[in-house]
């Protein structure tokens, strides 16, 4: 699939021409090339992001997970207490 734009127009001072116009400056390219690298870095797909294996376990927040921690280690300490029910 090929496409042939030579009439595309990028108005003064939009949001896309100052986009071309940062990677013609910081790359030293011309108005083409500036806008074949902006659609190339386009195309990449974010991965969606594994909180466990970030170590954040199932929380993308670390106070939600801290959270938890203490309810976990609250549940563990009532297990732990001696029961208070006598056997009949």
């Amino acid at each position: 699939m090929s496409f042939d734009i030579p009439s595309m127009h990028i108005a003064d001072n939009s949001p896309e021409a100052e986009a071309v116009e940062r990677v013609m400056l910081a790359q030293h390219v011309g108005a083409e090339e500036a806008v074949r690298r902006i659609l190339r870095s386009a195309q990449t797909v974010p991965q969606e992001r594994n909180f466990i294996k970030e170590g954040k376990g199932m929380f993308n927040d670390p106070d939600d997970a801290r959270v938890l921690d203490e309810a976990v280690a609250i549940a563990l300490e009532e297990r732990r207490r001696p029961s208070s029910q006598t056997l009949a």
